[in-house]
């Protein structure tokens, strides 16, 4: 896991608990509860925890897949240009028997 991650991380857990302590405060506020409802607030720090984590990991699994997308890619490339480079040479291989067979007949022919 990378830094930036791990900051995101706090980032959303330590908001998720001022978030939901900000709004059970407001709307359930009790003076005589000083800690409004830890079990609330516990909960949704886990939740914003795991789903941090959770978005981290699909992040992960599609950057291996992008690099074996990648790596596949150069494969396929390098394969193609052997295979273009053999077509060429059997070809000039071709051609050359052909230039020889033409030029023999021409040769037989004249002669």
């Amino acid at each position: 896991m990378e830094t930036k991650d791990t900051v995101f991380l706090v980032v959303m857990v330590l908001s998720s608990f001022l978030l939901s302590f900000q709004w059970l405060r407001r709307f359930t506020y009790r003076p005589e509860n000083p800690f409004i409802d830890p079990l609330i607030i516990l909960s949704i720090m886990i939740l914003a925890g795991t789903l941090s984590l959770m978005l981290i990991s699909i992040n992960n699994k599609l950057q291996d897949f992008e690099d074996t997308i990648e790596a596949r890619d150069r494969s396929l490339r390098v394969n193609m240009e052997s295979s273009e480079t053999k077509i060429e040479e059997r070809m000039n291989e071709l051609s050359s028997k052909v230039d020889n067979a033409v030029y023999e007949f021409n040769r037989r022919k004249y002669h």
